[in-house]
């Protein structure tokens, strides 16, 4: 579309924008505007495309290109801007393609009207030679820059390989860490076993002769009763015996094996075990009956039962109450209700220590290390309270959703 309607005074405006022609005369400026030739493009037109051949440069009078490389965009250009400036000074093929976004309208000037016109106006070519010394300029500071970003990222490079070195390192190591380590679970069930083994064999000689004292009908009741403590310890004692087997021959994941549990069984189950040690410090010792059945790590469970029951009767007072509650509530709750005077009692405050158990000091209580590994390895939790002069109550949770436990 070449219909002439930008007028004279309209290029001459846009000649002086450009820094090679800005330094023209009057004179100069409207010989060049005429010789300018007009094209109206629409949308998405190409202006030209990367390979061809130019032959003139273009003054982008209204609209607005871009200037791209396939799909790639290397600028958009708006009015005013010049762009193809280079076909003016040689015939090589363009580097990039330029397309217009918008309707636009854009202002050629060609090679052969250039040459006639620097015949008329030779001044014109200090200015196009200043232009190219500049142009040559900002190259050079360009290659600096990229010079001075290469060897950065040449750094970089050098740092990230040795990092990478680093990790393989470190890699190796894990892996022979992790070698040694096999091998050392594999020694570890190794020794297990003939630990277990050697447990199991004088622990069955052991029940043999509990069960034919058993058949012997002259016992005494005290005996009968002593009988009855060794029967229910080895009982405990082959129950993990038996876990530590099933253990050493399951995978890790299958280590803390949870079973039906029945609460009041198994605490009537530990209070055996310290009957003596009860009816000697004559403790009144009572229990809410509860068909609670949850799943548990029996063994763990027992342990922690029977070591807690043990220090409950070390430290209460002669001739007290020992009371035993099992609660449902957000969780489920053991609760020991006893009564005990100085144990607890913090001598350089002189009060009671209401923390949790884990804190009291360890004169106080020797079983921590035991209880505390019993309590990770279950996941059960402990709260020691002062409810008043000597009155004390220990919590077992069991950290088990109540929705989550049945009755038998």
């Amino acid at each position: 579309m070449n219909e002439k309607l930008i007028e004279i005074e309209n290029r001459i405006k846009l000649l002086k924008q450009i820094p090679v022609f800005s330094t023209l005369e009057e004179k100069g400026l409207r010989a060049l505007a005429s010789l300018l030739e007009e094209r109206k493009t629409r949308a998405q037109e190409p202006l030209f495309k990367k390979g061809d051949t130019g032959e003139s440069m273009y003054i982008l009078a209204e609209g607005e290109v871009r200037v791209h490389d396939g799909n790639h965009v290397i600028a958009r250009l708006q009015a005013g801007e010049v762009f193809g400036e280079y076909a003016l000074l040689d015939t090589e093929s363009r580097s990039a393609s330029v397309t217009t976004e918008k309707t636009s309208r854009v202002l050629m000037l060609k090679r052969e009207a250039l040459m006639t016109f620097l015949s008329q106006f030779p001044e014109i070519l200090l200015s196009m030679l200043q232009l190219q010394i500049r142009r040559m300029r900002d190259m050079n500071e360009l290659e600096e820059k990229l010079s001075k970003s290469y060897l950065k990222i040449t750094k970089q490079k050098q740092e990230i390989e040795a990092q990478h070195e680093a990790i393989k390192v470190q890699k190796n190591q894990l892996e022979l860490q992790n070698k040694n380590l096999q091998e050392l679970n594999a020694q570890k069930k190794q020794l297990l076993s003939v630990i277990i083994h050697g447990l199991k064999n004088p622990m069955t000689s052991v029940q043999t002769m509990a069960e034919l004292l058993d058949e012997c009908k002259h016992l005494e009741s005290d005996e009968r009763e002593y009988l009855e403590i060794l029967k229910k310890s080895l009982a405990r004692m082959n129950l993990v015996i038996n876990d530590l087997i099933q253990a050493n021959q399951d995978d890790a994941s299958r280590l803390r094996r949870q079973v039906p549990v029945n609460i009041s069984n198994t605490i009537e189950q530990a209070i055996a075990l310290h009957s003596v040690k009860i009816a000697t410090k004559e403790l009144n010792f009572s229990m809410t009956e509860s068909g609670l059945t949850i799943q548990l790590q029996e063994s763990y469970f027992a342990q922690l039962l029977d070591k807690l029951i043990e220090w409950v009767v070390d430290h209460s007072e002669p001739k007290t109450k020992l009371f035993v509650q099992i609660k449902q509530q957000e969780s489920v709750l053991v609760i020991f209700k006893f009564q005990c005077k100085d144990v607890l009692l913090d001598k350089k405050s002189n009060t009671i220590v209401p923390a949790s158990l884990f804190e009291v000091a360890p004169e106080q209580l020797r079983l921590f290390s035991f209880i505390h590994d019993l309590k990770v390895l279950s996941g059960l939790s402990l709260q020691l309270n002062h409810l008043g002069k000597s009155d004390c109550e220990l919590q077992i949770n069991l950290n088990l959703p109540a929705e989550q436990s049945n009755r038998l």
